[in-house]
């Protein structure tokens, strides 16, 4: 049997731990905001909703969370900065017996954020090139930018970091 906490509110690592711990067969998780971020750190999102409520389940539950970046607001996901939203949703899946580990790296969230009236507004492409154009991941980055985090046209948080022999912006 598994046994399913709830997890609203949780740090997204230590809600798929606890997960696995107690049976999950599977976990997976989307951007609860329509900016299609890709996890890429675990420990820097987390659970707003889930698919399966709190209760004992069969072990092949699987669960299903919705999440932002942990100093986001669930009941006020971010959008683009162009009030559009962009297509589909990045998330990920953890199966029993895929590694939960997050590796290292920066706390900072997809995108700058800055408050004003209580509201919280996501900057798309918060760092631009020299033409004023948006990043994407493989490009070259400027030697300035090495460490700077940024997101690309579609809210991914990309990094500037040497890569493939050179300073390039990844995921």
């Amino acid at each position: 049997m598994a046994t399913v906490s709830d997890y609203t509110g949780w740090n997204l690592r230590k809600a798929v731990a606890d997960a696995r711990e107690h049976h999950v067969k599977s976990v997976s998780y989307a951007d609860a905001s329509r900016l299609g971020r890709s996890v890429l750190h675990t420990t820097n999102w987390k659970v707003c909703s889930q698919s399966r409520s709190a209760g004992t389940y069969s072990t092949a539950t699987k669960l299903a969370f919705k999440i932002v970046v942990a100093n986001e607001s669930c009941a006020h996901p971010p959008r683009s900065s162009s009030g559009g939203t962009s297509g589909g949703t990045s998330g990920g899946t953890s199966s029993s017996g895929a590694s939960s580990s997050s590796g290292g790296g920066s706390s900072s969230s997809g995108g700058s954020t800055s408050t004003g009236g209580g509201s919280t507004t996501t900057q798309v492409c918060s760092i631009r090139s020299n033409a004023g154009n948006c990043y994407h991941a493989g490009q070259f980055c400027r030697n300035a930018d090495v460490g700077a985090t940024t997101t690309d046209a579609a809210g991914r948080r990309i990094t500037c970091g040497y890569q493939a022999n050179a300073n390039r912006w990844h995921y």
